[in-house]
């Protein structure tokens, strides 16, 4: 394809956010969502929701992982979105995501964090971004190349950023949400198969 294609994770590749699944299992459910509640009502950062939320998470990595790829699902259409050479982006962490993409067999350039699963409280370890001039926030947007054309697929809050700084955008949830009420076009999606077949349409 022309450009370059940007896939979020959480929501977007896999069929429930992966954070979230996690949170709700082995952190303070309850915390979680008064925290979500928090960053929706802009009185925290994406950050500070996630170092918080998971600060309430104390089992062990090797626990997690495995009830991970128990769990967490992926939308159909994966190796065919693979093969397009997508880039990976996501306010989640390698230690989550990576385990999936093995299970699965495929391999893609992923630009995630890390964190270190303490049994006092995971911590988030932060991969170096920019502060953005527009949301104010080390965000995806950084992800995006300068030149060519770029088609962004997401479906949160994390996405917002960068979605607004894409030529077109695939959207769904709460992604989708904020584009309309910002009159924003976009093309929405259920599985990857269908952004795959927009994009080589498009090409």
């Amino acid at each position: 394809m022309a450009g370059k294609l940007i896939v979020d994770w959480d929501g977007t590749i896999t069929e429930r956010d992966t954070l979230l699944m996690v949170l709700e299992e082995f952190g303070d459910w309850d915390e979680c969502q008064r925290l979500g509640e928090l960053l929706f009502a802009g009185k925290i950062t994406l950050r500070e929701e996630i170092e918080r939320q998971f600060a309430t998470v104390t089992a062990a990595l090797d626990e997690v992982v495995a009830w991970v790829l128990e769990n967490v699902r992926v939308r159909p259409g994966l190796p065919e979105l693979a093969a397009l050479r997508p880039i990976v982006v996501s306010s989640g962490f390698h230690e989550l995501i990576d385990p999936v993409l093995a299970r699965e067999g495929v391999a893609v350039e992923l630009h995630a964090n890390n964190v270190e699963a303490r049994p006092d409280g995971w911590r988030p370890i932060w991969r170096d971004l920019p502060v953005c001039a527009v949301c104010g926030q080390p965000c995806k947007r950084a992800d995006l190349p300068a030149d060519g054309e770029v088609v962004y697929v997401g479906d949160g809050y994390s996405d917002r950023c960068a979605a607004l700084a894409a030529d077109r955008v695939f959207a769904r949830r709460g992604l989708a949400a904020y584009l309309d009420e910002h009159g924003i076009a976009y093309e929405r999606f259920d599985d990857l198969h269908e952004v795959v077949d927009g994009v080589k349409k498009a090409a």
